[in-house]
């Protein structure tokens, strides 16, 4: 086991109170138990699908809220130049 993704592991599991071994254990169990991997594993075009139709859904939220602050398109581009520093 390549020892940075050991220590990184370890530390998480330790705020949890577990140990590696433990962990381990537990998961091979539950692979058993359920025959299946206990966790989900999925490619990062999943994540990042499920990420752009999240902030879709979430646009969508917004415009369709009667409160939302709306902004012209000069409004929004004098706001990003002020952010980054090029406002003349």
């Amino acid at each position: 086991m390549d020892d940075s993704i050991k220590s990184q592991a370890e530390i998480i599991l330790e705020d949890i109170g577990m140990n590696l071994t433990t962990f381990i254990i537990s998961s091979l169990k539950a692979l058993i138990r359920e025959r299946k991997i206990p966790f989900e594993m999925v490619t990062t075009q999943y994540l990042n699908d499920h990420i752009i139709l999240e902030k879709l859904s979430e646009a969508e939220r917004e415009a369709d809220d009667p409160n939302t602050q709306r902004l012209t398109h000069d409004e929004v581009f004098s706001n990003i130049r002020k952010k980054h520093g090029y406002e003349v």
